[in-house]
């Protein structure tokens, strides 16, 4: 049972040796099963995965950002003998290892330095109540440090967030803090990001830059608005040539004409 395979480390065995057998590549990467309620998941899930990567990426090269990845470890049944469980957070910081974009899961016992310090579940109808218990209590037993639980609204409920810190053992709630306009975020040390929600929307504050980390499409937006601004600066400059050099061999052609009725004047005084 999934809600028993909590990590541990058992004594030496045959059923432990034929888990510690495996790696990455020996082990499943996906269970082909469709994603529970995909539109409310998937925009709060892409945009907390890109941006908390984009916003960790100086430290790539010893901190991973993934999400819907097997993060396998060893777990017991309900007898207490070793079994090969696994659990796939929705978003997730990893540190100890480098962002691979060939990876494709975490295998524990081959990578005892991944430090799995911050996991974001995103709820759903049908994941709610194990979001709520028997994740928590592997992400606990597998010691991540932050575990972060938003609900998207439905059925008159509203949106929802929710932020744990690890402490001697158990999740403790995170005590929330101010943003800059007041309304209150939730901290994540590990991040450090602050979570928050605007208009039902599962939003990260840069406190440091003071803005909101954006999404792919206002990213797109700004760039777009920014190439348009670049543009119309580029046509303003070659207008502005344009009527520069039209004033110039305007005024040679003036002082070329002031020249000739000159050279006129002075033949005629001469005649």
């Amino acid at each position: 049972m999934a809600e028993l395979a909590l990590a541990y480390s058992p004594p030496p065995c045959p059923a432990l040796d034929a888990i510690l057998a495996h790696d990455e590549h020996s082990l499943p990467c996906t269970d082909d099963q469709p994603m529970p309620d995909v539109r409310a998941q998937e925009g709060p899930l892409g945009y907390s995965r890109d941006a908390i990567r984009r916003h960790l990426r100086p430290l790539r090269d010893r901190v991973a950002v993934d999400s819907d990845l097997f993060v396998y470890y060893v777990g017991r049944d309900r007898r207490g003998q070793p079994v090969r469980a696994s659990v796939a957070p929705d978003v997730f910081v990893v540190f100890g290892v480098p962002d691979r974009e060939d990876r494709r899961s975490y295998v524990l016992w081959r990578e005892p330095d991944a430090d799995i310090r911050f996991v974001l579940e995103i709820a759903s109808e049908s994941t709610r109540t194990r979001d709520h218990t028997a994740k928590r209590d592997v992400y606990a037993s597998l010691g991540v440090r932050e575990y972060f639980l938003f609900d998207p609204p439905g059925s008159g409920r509203p949106a929802a967030l929710m932020g744990l810190c690890l402490r001697d053992g158990t999740y403790r709630g995170i005590p929330p803090v101010e943003l800059p306009d007041g309304r209150p975020g939730t901290p994540s040390a590990v991040t450090g990001l602050v979570a928050h929600i605007e208009d039902s929307r599962l939003r990260w504050f840069d406190p440091v830059a003071g803005v909101d980390l954006l999404t792919y499409d206002e990213s797109m937006d700004r760039g777009e608005a920014a190439e348009r601004e670049r543009a119309a600066a580029e046509r303003a400059r070659a207008v502005t040539a344009r009527t520069l050099e039209a004033e110039a061999r305007a005024r040679q052609r003036a002082e070329a004409r002031v020249a000739e009725l000159e050279a006129r004047l002075r033949a005629s005084d001469r005649t």
